[in-house]
This record gives structure tokens, C-alpha cells and sequence, in this order.
């Protein structure tokens, strides 16, 4: 999972320079690109010069340069499933989705803290099933409220009081989210880090360029 912090003009500049790849490239703009680039239909003038997977890749190195340029901060998280699973720390999917939104909840509080950023956050996420989007709000309120055991030192009154679901298909910070969860699946899972490695500047990261504690979690 991974969240993006961003502010409400950098969020407008971005979305601007994404509208004017798919302007560039594709037969009818208004669509949801996905980090998973399936089943997209390119301009068949391009069509003619390129292949489909090369179209796929311009975009796609495109997609992480425009991220790269954008004014925000990225956080993530990855949980080794299997080993939790059999350590009995996992015990269902519903779980996994709740630890990681736990750990990004930590990771924006402490990027606050050594911050000292003092901007107020509004919390957005794609929304899923009702079962789930309940479990993911009774999280959040009890984070905010203080009544959540595993989120002991979070302050959550500089966060908004409601967590707001969304359709991605229509609220682009959460599709900037899911490219960058895409970037880093692919370097996990497929051992391709070359988008994850692009947008590592985004994270917050030493003067080395290390990952700082909080900015990418691994939960084992």
C-alpha cells in the first residue's frame, strides 16, 4: 500500500501534467489510467509507428517522470504476507489492508512530527466493499479518537475527523497512490525496481539517500 501527501495546487499541477500524456496519447483522454497499463487503446496514428508494448512503456515512463515532478511526499508499506500468515499475525486479507493503512497513518503522524508540517490532512481511499470501507473508518476513528492500542503516540487532531472513500476512477490523488503502490509491487514481486528507484527521491530519505525509518514500513 502507499499513500501520497499532497497539497490541494500541487494535486492541480499534477493531475495537468498526467491529462496531457493521455492527450498525447490515447484515442479518448477521459479515462482512469492504472498502474497495471492493461487494455489501453492508443491513438491509431501511434498505433502504426510503435508497438503496443512500446507505446506502453513510453507512457509508463512518462507517468513515473510526471510523478517525480509533482511537489509531494510518497510513503509505503509492504507486508510479507507469508511469514505473518504462518507466525499467526495474519489471518485473513481484511487484516493485511488494515495493518498497512495502520503503518501509513504512523508514517505520515512521524513525518509530521519531524516536519513540523503543519498543514491539515484530509484522508482519501479508494473505496471497496462495504464490510471493508467499515473496518478501514472504525480504524480511523479510533486512531483520531485515541482508542487505538496499536497506534500508540498517533495525534490525530491535525487530521480530518472523517476518512472520505472515493472512486478512483474520478479522484485522481488516489490514482497518483496507486502507481506508486504499482512502482514498488513491481520491484517486490517482479524484481523490476526501475520505477520504484525513479520515484525513491519522493520519499523522505536521509542526505544518503537511505529511506527514513517511517517513509517505507516492511512489516515481517
Amino acid at each position: 500500500m502507499a499513500g501520497v501527501l499532497i497539497e490541494a495546487n500541487d494535486l492541480e499541477d499534477s493531475f495537468k501534467r498526467f491529462d496531457a500524456i493521455k492527450q498525447e496519447y490515447f484515442a479518448n483522454a477521459v479515462f482512469e489510467l492504472k498502474s497495471s497499463f492493461r487494455r489501453l487503446k492508443f491513438k491509431k496514428e501511434l498505433e502504426k509507428e510503435y508497438t503496443n508494448n512500446e507505446l506502453k512503456e513510453i507512457v509508463k515512463a512518462k507517468v513515473y517522470n510526471a510523478i517525480c515532478d509533482t511537489h509531494c511526499v510518497l510513503f509505503g508499506v509492504q507486508i510479507n504476507k507469508i511469514p505473518m500468515t504462518e507466525a499467526g499475525l495474519l489471518k485473513s486479507k481484511n487484516e493485511t489492508y488494515t495493518l498497512a493503512f495502520r503503518e501509513l497513518l504512523l508514517a505520515v503522524q512521524n513525518f509530521k512530527k519531524k516536519t513540523n508540517y503543519k498543514q491539515p490532512i484530509i484522508v482519501m481511499l479508494d473505496s471497496r466493499e462495504q464490510a471493508h470501507n467499515q473496518r478501514m473508518y472504525k480504524l480511523y476513528r479510533e486512531a483520531i479518537e485515541g482508542h487505538e492500542a496499536n497506534l500508540k503516540g498517533f495525534d490525530g487532531k491535525e487530521f480530518s475527523p472523517t476518512l472520505n472513500f472515493v472512486d478512483s476512477a474520478y479522484t485522481f490523488g488516489v490514482q497518483l497512490a496507486d502507481f506508486v503502490a504499482g512502482a514498488l509491487w513491481r520491484g517486490v514481486e517482479k524484481g523490476d525496481k526501475t520505477f520504484s528507484k525513479k520515484i525513491k527521491k519522493k520519499f523522505p530519505t536521509t542526505k544518503g539517500g537511505e529511506f527514513i525509518g517511517y517513509s517505507y514500513l516492511v512489516c515481517t
